[in-house]
């Protein structure tokens, strides 16, 4: 097989991978997997394997039917495959199943295939050869033994290699181990096997001849089976640790004893044993009368088995009884039964006649009565959440043990058996232990896991300051006992709680008995902290119902009844302390006479202890339990009620006796009149009732309702009771509504509120001069009339007076709002164009003026309803009315105000900034270059009117609102002036004005410092092209001075170009992309006509320096054919080669033309580009025509020549030098 990354390098070449790549791409030796071969087989030979393997497979019950085609396909896959070392072939259920590995589940027999070495291929002739097969069954131990003893044996002791001494000894060694191993394997299935060599199968017939050494080897074999059958024989009794061993299992016992026994005496008698003791005889060992007394003592084991057979299976029956018993009480029902049977085994069996024989029986019926219970206390159930039937069981349990424990003491007693008790009754009485640890589980559960299946424990809540306290420890003592539970349950207890051979039950419930006891500890300590805080009968009694079953629990109980003992003696001492304070409050003054208080007071006392001792007695009957001490507090109590009830009498008769010393002039109190008004300024009514009089009709009815007789003096005023009170109480309430309504007013309100208050008091004059209550026999004869008056003009004057105070609270309120509209609020979350701005501006005036003329109308609307209310009577408080009206327009006025402050002072908040930090911007503009000036967009004029026009439209805004006085059309002198003026005379608005004007024009100035600083720039926007072009001609024209001129350019472009966008000037942003633009237009202009001069410059120096050498070459390529001519090529010659030097020292200049118009890209033509790249060749071409006129006209001197020579390599060295520069200063890319 190939690897994935493997052939992925297959389709990769060496062109595909760089350096880098390829030591990525190196694998390590040992990352190389090997390859597995795979063997290649015709259709025929996997086949012909197949049915190999189909014939070598041997199985019990294997039919050759059962082959199917999904076996084959594992069994060619596994030949395919070789990697699979392994191939097994077994019934699963009862399908043939192959498979690769051995099987997961369990089987009965197997067939298996084994490549010798790892993928190995095997062939169609060899595979036998090459193949390790096998069968192996159930019995593992059984196959191997059966492979040893008939394959391997036979060949060790045919192994002529070997000396008859080193043979004899191997062969006794390996008997020994096949003996041993025969007698485990027996011994792990239960039964007694003897091993019989099988050599004695091989020499066959009765005789057996034999030298010593086999001999010897029989006699050691028959050595080891009196140990077998020793050890059988010995193993007489039922041994079950750490179990319960029952009836039933002593009877399996001994069916099992009698099995293996007959086992035994069956192989005994076989052929093959018998010709042993028969070789054993006639050598005459010295062990054969020990194995012929086993022998009998075999055959006598067998038949006492069989005999006790017979007897235990009298108690199978009665036994099973008890597992299928639907209670433990039913099991009492079947012991009688049961235990005349053991009666019956004692008196018939030999075995059992023995009383430690007896003793066992019972031993197991104890542990069989053990088991039925251990099964129906349902463990799990019980500490899941069921105490209560985990208590149940535990009773019926114990009860049953009980029965069982008495059933077999009578039948000792009676027959006189010698029962070992410790032995029939250890378990028993361990179980009982054990049921009485699951019974103080189950109560702690109820107490404190809160844990019953049958009813809801709600979750202990305790009252008080320190409830929440005494709470939680409740939950933490709740929650300890739950962790100590699941504890138990995690630590196995479970398993081990019932089991009385499990020991280690003690160390758990030691543990869980010393948490329990903490919690006890805790729990008492809680019972004691919550009765230390209780302060009287009805709180204990709640703290007794709440902690009620802590009283189920054992421990906790006595400490519970503490409390309930607390309890009564709480209400003892209730009721001494409330004898000593009804003795103590005898001279304490009351609200109500002396003799009324007392009667009251032993009256309400009386009911509470009733009320108390009633609720202590029906607790008692339903939950509270009862303690010896609750008698005598109850004959106590009986006694107290006659002492409250005489002294209530007592003061009965005081009262008697102390109104019948002023009864004579009862009538005579009540000739008063209704009301009267007090003495002081500005007194208020009073009522003129008697108090004595209403006293005691007071004190007649309590003492009628104590069921007591009015004495006949008082009975005729007390008669009237009801009337005196009535009118008496609306003679109050009527002054009390006539005060309030007076108190409420300050001078100069009731100055203003004069007439409807002297209409009032002409109502209430008869109740002052003329009405009495003594006259006032049916209120319905004419004060009912009179109070329905008074009460309508004093409702009436209060109304009117309401109306007064709400709207002065109105237009208080309103005035206020004014104050806090906003009119103008500049919350722009940063600068905005003007537009936005006055948008802004207009949306919050026109919402400040629709909220102001809103304020305006409520406050009018509402001057004009009291003053429709003050309409009858406005002639009379003329001047009281106009300073009235006049002061609410003040207030109006000065909330006006107010609202235009806010307005401007916002504005110019905005506009204004501090020495040290700047101001705030709200506005934008943009600058830029336009028509040789520096113009801004909106322009400055038009700002400073958008400004100014907000103090305007303020002023006009407050203008429009006429004055109050106007509105409730006061006289001409009596009103105010306009809001407007007040605006334009109020200092602090002036004020206000002038610091936005000031602001305005300190934007004026910055706006003019900013112009000054782009107008260093002028030079840009303010030349021409004609300048700039007469200004770059006049100058020298060389390289550097091209350069100067496009880095200065450049220069000035990164700074402006690194200029802020936005600047910040004052209350102001500028946005100077636009001016920044319009200057780099005119750089970008001025740049690219000093380049185009630049090129035309170089173009015209190279072009005419190819025009020269034209020109001359033509020249002094013309042969003279005259004198004249020769001298005058002679002297063109001459002057040609003087001026080599001047041309040459032009050529560096030129070139650093070409250099800089390439260092900046300059596009140039075709032409000129080959000039500047055949400059060398044209010149020496030109050097050379020189050279060749001077040969033609033979007047060339050596002089000449060498000049000429020392020219062409200067000439060089000069060109070599321009190429390097230039190559150097050109750039990569």
């Amino acid at each position: 097989m190939t690897s994935s990354s493997a052939v992925e390098d297959e389709r990769l070449t060496d062109s595909d991978l760089s350096d880098d790549e390829e030591r990525k791409e190196e694998v390590k030796p040992e990352e190389i997997r090997p390859v597995t071969p795979r063997p290649t087989y015709s259709d025929e030979e996997l086949n012909q394997l197949v049915e190999y393997i189909q014939r070598m497979t041997t199985l019990y019950s294997l039919n050759q039917r059962d082959w199917h085609e999904q076996a084959l396909d594992i069994i060619r896959r596994w030949l395919l495959e070789v990697s699979e070392p392994l191939l097994t072939v077994f019934y699963s259920g009862n399908r043939l199943t192959a498979y690769l590995g051995f099987p997961n589940d369990p089987v009965d027999d197997i067939s298996y295939f084994l490549r010798s070495e790892p993928n190995e291929i095997f062939t169609v002739d060899g595979f036998h050869d090459e193949i390790h097969f096998g069968t192996v069954h159930s019995d593992a131990d059984g196959c191997l033994m059966y492979l040893l003893e008939r394959f391997y044996a036979p060949i060790f002791r045919n192994f002529d290699d070997w000396n008859e001494s080193i043979r004899a000894r191997f062969c006794a060694s390996l008997d020994r181990l096949l003996v041993f191993l025969c007698a485990m394997n027996s011994k792990i299935g239960g039964i007694t096997s003897l091993y019989v060599p099988f050599v004695l199968h091989q020499i066959g017939g009765e005789q057996i001849v034999c030298d010593r050494a086999l001999f010897k080897n029989l006699e050691s074999i028959a050595v080891y089976w009196t140990t077998q059958i020793r050890t059988l024989l010995g193993d007489c009794t039922l041994v079950v640790p750490n179990d319960l061993a029952t009836v039933q299992d002593e009877f399996e016992f001994w069916e099992y004893r009698l099995e293996v026994l007959q086992g035994l005496n069956s192989q005994l008698v076989q052929f093959d044993v018998q010709r042993v003791f028969k070789v054993l005889r006639q050598w005459h060992s010295v062990h054969m009368p020990q194995i012929e007394q086993l022998i009998e003592a075999a055959k006598v084991e067998e038949q006492l088995a069989a005999s006790n057979i017979k007897y235990l299976n009298l108690l199978v029956e009665p036994c099973s009884q008890i597992d299928v018993a639907a209670t433990p009480a039913a099991v009492t029902k079947l012991l009688p039964k049961i235990i005349h049977l053991l009666r019956f085994i004692w008196l018939h069996s030999a075995h059992y006649k023995s009383s430690a024989r007896i003793t066992i029986l019972f031993r197991n019926l104890s542990n069989q009565i053990i088991k039925y219970c251990t099964e129906q206390i349902k463990l799990d159930e019980i500490l899941g959440g069921c105490p209560r039937f985990g208590i149940k069981m535990c009773h019926l349990s114990l009860e049953c043990c009980l029965a069982y424990k008495e059933h077999v003491q009578q039948q000792q007693e009676e027959i006189g058996w010698q029962l070992d008790q410790g032995i029939v009754f250890n378990h028993v009485n361990a179980f009982m232990e054990r049921l009485g640890d699951l019974m103080d589980i189950c109560e702690s559960m109820i107490v404190f896991g809160r844990l019953d299946e049958t009813e809801h424990i709600e979750p202990t809540q305790f009252s008080g300051t320190n409830g929440e306290q005494l709470e939680k420890i409740a939950s933490n003592v709740e929650q300890q006992f739950l962790n100590a539970l699941e504890q138990l349950k995690s630590c196995g207890s479970k398993d081990v709680m019932l089991n009385v051979h499990r020991g280690e039950w003690y160390e758990q419930v030691a543990n869980y008995r010393r948490s329990v006891q903490h919690m006890e500890e805790t729990q008492q300590r809680l019972i004691a902290n919550v009765f230390r805080r209780v302060c009287n009968v009805e709180e204990a009694l709640e703290a007794l119902n709440v902690l009620l079953y802590y009283s189920y629990h054992t421990k906790l109980r006595p400490f519970y009844l503490q409390q309930v003992n607390y309890v009564w003696r709480l209400f003892d001492e209730d009721m001494d302390a409330t004898t000593r304070l009804l003795l103590q409050q005898r001279g304490n003054e009351s609200w109500l006479l002396p003799h009324v208080a007392r009667a009251l007071a032993y009256r309400i006392n009386l009911e509470r202890l009733t009320w108390i001792y009633k609720r202590l007695l029906s607790s008692s009957n339903s939950w509270l339990p009862m303690v010896p001490q609750a008698a005598s507090i109850i004959a106590k109590f009986e006694l107290l009620c006659g002492d409250f009830e005489r002294e209530m009498h007592n003061s009965y008769d005081s009262w008697q006796q102390s109104f019948a010393k002023c009864c004579g002039n009862l009538g005579q109190r009540l000739d008063r009149h209704l009301l009267q008004r007090g003495k002081q300024p500005k007194a208020l009514l009073q009522c003129n009732m008697d108090a004595g009089v209403l006293q005691l009709n007071l004190q007649a009815e309590h003492f009628e309702r104590l069921a007591f007789t009015v004495p006949a003096p008082v009975k005729k005023i007390y008669e009237r009771h009801d009337t005196l009170r009535y009118v008496c109480n609306s003679v109050q309430q009527l002054c009390l509504d006539y005060n309030r309504i007076m108190h409420a007013l300050s001078d100069r309100e009731r100055r203003l509120l004069r007439p409807l208050i002297q209409d009032c008091d002409r109502q209430l004059a008869p109740g002052i001069f003329k009405l009495t209550f003594g006259a006032i026999v049916d209120p319905s004869e004419g004060y009912t009339q009179w109070l329905d008056d008074c009460v309508l003009h004093v409702e009436y004057l209060r109304q009117i007076v309401e109306l007064y105070k709400r709207a002065n609270r109105q237009i208080g309120r309103n005035c206020e709002k004014i104050c806090d509209t906003v009119m103008l609020r500049l919350n722009f979350s940063g600068a905005v164009d003007i537009s936005v701005f006055e948008q802004q501006l207009s949306s919050w005036l026109n919402r400040g003026n629709s909220s102001l003329r809103l304020y305006y109308n409520n406050i009018v609307d509402i001057m004009l309803a009291v003053a429709l209310e003050f309409e009858d009577v406005k002639e009379e408080l003329s001047t009281e009315w106009y300073r009235f009206v006049n002061v609410f327009d003040d207030m109006l006025a000065s909330a006006f105000l107010s609202c235009i402050r806010g307005a401007l002072e916002s504005l110019q908040n905005a506009l204004h900034r501090e020495d040290n930090m700047p101001s705030t911007p709200i506005l934008v503009m943009e600058s830029d270059v336009k028509d040789s000036q520096i113009v801004f967009t909106p322009d400055l004029q038009m700002i400073a009117k958008q400004l100014r026009g907000i103090i305007d439209r303020v002023n006009s805004l407050v203008d429009q609102f006429p004055r109050l006085g106007h509105k409730l059309k006061l006289p001409k002198e009596q009103r105010r002036p306009g809001f407007g003026r007040a605006f334009r005379e109020d200092v602090e608005c002036s004020e206000l004005v002038r610091s936005i004007e000031a602001e305005i024009t300190r934007q004026h100035e910055q706006i003019a410092e900013y112009v000054a600083h782009w107008m260093k720039h002028n030079s840009l926007w303010q030349m021409t092209d004609e300048i700039f072009e007469q200004r770059v001609m006049s100058s020298a024209k060389t390289a550097g001075v091209f350069e100067g001129g496009i880095e200065y350019y450049s220069s000035l472009a990164d700074d402006i170009s690194f200029v802020d966008a936005i600047a910040h000037v004052h209350f102001v942003l500028i946005n100077q992309n636009p001016i920044k633009s319009t200057l780099l237009d005119w750089i970008e202009k001025w740049q690219a006509l000093n380049m185009k001069l630049l090129l035309n410059h170089a173009t015209a120096l190279i072009q005419s320096l190819y025009r020269y050498m034209a020109r001359n070459e033509h020249k002094v390529l013309q042969v003279p054919r005259t004198l004249r001519e020769s001298v005058i090529a002679q002297q063109l010659f001459e002057r040609l080669i003087k001026a080599l030097p001047l041309k040459q020292t032009r050529f560096t200049p030129m070139l650093e033309l070409f250099v800089l118009l390439h260092k900046y890209r300059v596009t140039m033509s075709e032409e000129t580009r080959m000039q500047i790249v055949d400059l060398e060749t044209n010149w020496l071409h030109y050097l050379h025509t020189l050279g060749e006129a001077d040969e033609m006209l033979e007047t060339e001197h050596d002089d000449y020549k060498l000049a000429l020579a020392q020219q062409a390599d200067k000439f060089r060295l000069i060109l070599k030098e321009f190429h390097e520069d230039f190559f150097s200063k050109l750039p990569k890319k």
